[in-house]
């Protein structure tokens, strides 16, 4: 595996190889690595999540899932989503059961496409709406906001927009001390990072482009994580693009096909799992990622 632009991002990688877990999908998404060692993936075109066992077999978890994107553990124990044509951010447990929504509405206005989610560790949840699956005649939020959900707040104040500028919000990861909240914006090429306040809000006038990106091809930044030190890994066209804390470049792992999202797995939190259209690919790494706060233990 030839690192891209390589300034170092090699010296990080473990594995000699980018393997492929699962292919044959249709699109894929939001990938989550689970304590017995299976992988649940989205299909966001089939409307369907996969479960990718240790064995490589692949079974259907979920069907007609609104195009469920990006989800993550929460503090209840259970998996939070975002459906891309269900307009809505859900919940279910971790066998599957439970669905429900969380919240579809903001100030009595549909959501337009809630896309990614992160988590944290006091329960806080952060999620992207851009406008992916809704037409534009059906919209009813007119902005592509970041918004924070506070389980514990009143019902009626739960919901609250942090940012209305992007014009297509995506992938989002909190720094390892949950300081920084890092943002995609696919449209316009670039990563932004904002303070975070005690509160879960952000530092007005915080917000800073962390990392602008140049595939020389189409396809713009979309998930993002990061990693224990506080490294920054974007799935961008080309591979996963590597960061240091700085916003300095280390490298880029290219992938088969445009990567979608990412995120760390295997029991010591040293795999990275990466979708990339109609597969799954995995590779080690030497230093842990950031794990989900809230994943359960094995």
């Amino acid at each position: 595996m030839e690192i891209l632009r390589d300034a170092g991002l090699s010296g990080l990688i473990a594995g000699d190889r980018l393997e492929t877990l699962a292919s044959g999908f249709e699109f894929t998404e939001g990938p989550l690595w689970l304590p017995d060692g299976s992988i649940l993936v989205q299909d966001i075109k089939a409307e369907k999540t996969h479960r990718i066992h240790p064995d490589r077999s692949v079974t259907l978890f979920r069907d007609r899932n609104g195009a469920a994107n990006g989800q993550t553990f929460a503090i209840d124990g259970g998996i939070v989503f975002c459906e891309q044509t269900g307009r809505r951010f859900s919940r279910m447990a971790l066998d599957g059961s439970g669905y429900g929504t969380v919240v579809e509405t903001w100030e009595g206005k549909r959501l337009n496409s809630p896309n990614d989610v992160v988590c944290r560790s006091d329960g806080l949840v952060y999620f992207t709406d851009p406008p992916y699956g809704v037409k534009p005649e059906d919209k009813e939020i007119s902005f592509q906001g970041v918004f924070r959900w506070d389980p514990s707040a009143h019902p009626g104040s739960r919901l609250t927009k942090l940012l209305d500028d992007f014009e297509k919000p995506n992938g989002l990861a909190l720094s390892p001390d949950e300081k920084t909240l890092y943002v995609c914006d696919t449209a316009r090429y670039h990563v932004r990072a904002f303070r975070v306040l005690a509160d879960g809000g952000l530092e007005e006038g915080s917000g800073r482009t962390f990392a602008e990106l140049d595939p020389g091809e189409n396809g713009g930044p979309d998930g993002i994580k990061v990693d224990l030190a506080g490294r920054v890994y974007v799935a961008v066209a080309l591979g996963i693009w590597a960061f240091e804390p700085d916003g300095r470049l280390l490298g880029i792992v290219p992938t088969p096909k445009r990567p979608s999202n990412l995120n760390w797995g295997d029991a010591d939190g040293r795999g990275l799992i990466i979708t990339a259209v109609d597969a799954v690919h995995h590779v080690r790494f030497r230093e842990p990622g950031l794990t989900p706060v809230f994943a359960p233990k094995g």
